[in-house]
């Protein structure tokens, strides 16, 4: 099965996680390229590199059991019309919404399996974090190269936004809304047609249907490193 390994939410001591408001969309518009200090106790935050569950959020008889997996899935847009297909996917179950979010987006990044789908980011594209703040707003930060690699009209913008954050919204049961940073800063826009100074609810009118996909083909879920 085409998954990733679950990401740790990362303690840092005496510091400030670099992202924009963690106001509602209601609370006023963000401007693009000014982060805004949120402490790390205001969001559970998952890197991009990180690999397992934080020991520290374990007890020692909850260490001995092992994961449970969810199904999952993961948007891409059509290749045959304009709108977004989901695939299935597995994830581990884990407690952190930001672990969750940050399996989800990998499997984005890494492509769809089936023929009826276009990849909905460039594929250099890296993830750097994922903030999911107690508010229900997810903050996905990614490398320069989703941006760069965005060519197209206002269509392929919307479902390479959309392709994000519908994947993140219904694939975490905590989230209800995404923002997209690039290099850790809000984006006023990605290819100049959608306003993205706010983070976005999901929208279902995009998406067209599912691809059923051969699990035993995709192979298991990934074992965590220690």
């Amino acid at each position: 099965m085409n998954a990733v390994k679950s990401a740790a939410p990362v303690v840092f001591a005496a510091m400030f996680l670099t992202v924009w408001s963690c106001a509602s969309p209601q609370e006023g518009d963000l401007s693009a390229g000014e982060p805004i200090e949120v402490s790390d106790a205001e969001a559970d935050v998952a890197t991009g590199d990180d690999a397992a569950p934080s020991p520290e959020s374990e007890t020692e008889e909850e260490a001995d059991k092992p994961l449970r997996t969810a199904t999952v899935e993961i948007y891409f847009p059509s290749a045959l019309s304009d709108g977004l297909v989901g695939e299935f996917r597995q994830i581990f179950d884990t407690v952190s919404p930001g672990d969750r979010a940050k399996q989800i987006v990998a499997d984005l990044i890494s492509g769809p399996t089936s023929d009826d789908c276009l990849r909905a980011v460039p594929p250099n594209t890296r993830l750097r974090q994922v903030y999911v703040l107690n508010d229900g707003t997810a903050y996905v930060d990614f490398s320069s190269a989703l941006t760069e690699g965005i060519g197209g009209g206002s269509m392929k913008e919307l479902l390479t936004v959309y392709a994000i954050v519908d994947s993140v919204a219904f694939g975490v049961r905590e989230v209800q809304r995404v923002g997209i940073l690039v290099n850790g800063r809000p984006l006023e826009t990605m290819n100049g047609h959608l306003d993205l100074s706010r983070p976005l609810k999901p929208n279902s009118r995009l998406i067209l249907g599912s691809v059923v996909v051969d699990a035993g083909a995709l192979g298991p879920v990934p074992a965590i490193a220690d």
